[in-house]
């Protein structure tokens, strides 16, 4: 599944039903959660989508303005809520909340399959809304399945196509095998390549302006036509923010995965970072969480293996030479020489032993070795890991892995 986004450019009359569309969204979302609560609490019973959607029918008959919305978009409005449910579940997010009046700002169309309905950019018709007027940027292989409506607080429209991507894409020859990657506050990554690549830190960088729009909006009037003039200047402020981010990731993760076979990243405890209050505003404008789920998806697109290095095994401090664990190192210390006489940079290393684990995990994975736990890295008798040393190859594409002495530790 793939999704392209266009601009779309609404006419009066599509904004007036979209907007009833948001209402109704709004109100199938709240009727759906507090009907599958009540019948849970009275005789524990799970109303999923198709239950409700039965449900729904007989309300839109007694309640007509749920009429003057797309059947379609209550149907998603109400897989959404399955969704969200799952997710709670799956300990993944929140018990599902109600939706307050204004906070809704999309809605999900499905997408006749009949070409009078689409035309790779030509022509797009949703239900209730028409021919939609697009700016198509890019091709769409087959007809989509569903549409996606959003508006932004700063006053845009988008429409965004989810279609199945059947075609796979042709990797591309890797530069080099395996590469690990070290992700920090002060260079965002680290390759064990030597490259240091620099944060672009968007927020940083456009938080004098935003403050500037965020005194003048404080000083607005409620209700006035300067004052939604003046939230719109900070919501375009936030918008150029967001999209000069998601531009660097993209730009980064593409040029990571195209040139490297297998990738080796660290597992971040993102959200405990983020609730540190010295370090979260940095930590949100690096993006780590975002950066490592493009990374991830990609990889699945071009053919590339993923590691995730485990979160509470130490790579700062780590020699890639010997493998010995040295002793921790104040965040003030770049450098540092280990006991078999090697300086090292203190991020370089650590994306090193990335890299020695990624090679290691990625030829077991492979079936072309075998080892006795999940780790890249082979146990002797009396539970120490041995270090493999990796010699990367450009005949074959792959990492060859061979053991170090039984005293090195990773």
């Amino acid at each position: 599944m793939k999704a392209a986004k266009f601009r779309f450019y609404p006419t009066l009359a599509q904004r007036k039903q979209l907007a009833v569309e948001f209402i109704v969204r709004r109100k199938v979302w709240n009727w759906a959660l507090e009907t599958r609560r009540t019948a849970y609490r009275e005789d524990k019973t799970n109303l999923n989508a198709v239950a409700l959607s039965r449900l729904l029918t007989l309300e839109r008959r007694q309640i007509p303005f749920l009429k003057k919305g797309s059947a379609t978009v209550s149907t998603y409005t109400l897989r959404d809520l399955d969704s969200a449910f799952d997710n709670f579940f799956k300990k993944q997010a929140k018990f599902p909340k109600r939706k307050k009046f204004g906070t809704v700002n999309s809605a999900q169309y499905q997408i006749d399959k009949r070409n009078q309905h689409f035309r790779d950019g030509e022509l797009l018709k949703l239900p209730k809304l028409g021919v939609c007027k697009i700016r198509w940027s890019r091709s769409i292989p087959i007809i989509p399945n569903s549409a996606t409506v959003s508006h932004t607080p700063d006053g845009k429209w988008y429409i965004s196509l989810q279609y199945d991507c059947d075609e796979p894409i042709s990797p591309p020859e890797p530069v080099s095998p395996v590469v690990g990657i070290d992700l920090g506050l002060t260079t965002l990554v680290t390759l064990s390549t030597g490259e240091k690549i620099n944060g672009l830190n968007p927020f940083k960088n456009t938080r004098r302006k935003l403050a500037i729009a965020q005194r003048r909006l404080s000083k607005a009037q409620r209700g006035g036509s300067t004052r939604r003039k003046r939230k719109q200047r900070v919501a375009s402020i936030h918008r150029k923010i967001s999209n000069q981010r998601k531009d660097f990731q993209h730009k980064l993760s593409t040029s990571i995965v195209t040139q490297h076979g297998a990738i080796g990243i660290e597992d971040l405890n993102v959200r405990g970072m983020m609730a540190n209050g010295k370090l979260s505003r940095a930590v949100a404008d690096c993006g780590f969480y975002e950066l490592r789920r493009q990374i991830s998806y990609k990889a699945k697109w071009y053919g590339r293996t993923v590691v995730e290095y485990p979160r509470f095994d130490r790579s700062t401090g780590v020699c890639p030479e010997c493998g010995i664990v040295g002793e921790k190192l104040p965040l003030s210390k770049r450098e540092w020489t280990c006991e078999c006489g090697v300086t090292h940079d203190r991020d370089i290393a650590a994306a090193q032993v990335i890299a020695l684990y990624t090679a290691g995990k990625a030829v077991y994975d492979s079936g072309l070795a075998h080892t006795p736990d999940n780790s890249g890295f082979t146990r002797d008798d009396t539970g120490r890991i041995e270090g493999v040393k990796t010699q990367l190859t450009s005949a074959n594409g792959l990492a060859q892995c061979t053991p170090r002495s039984q005293g090195a530790r990773l």
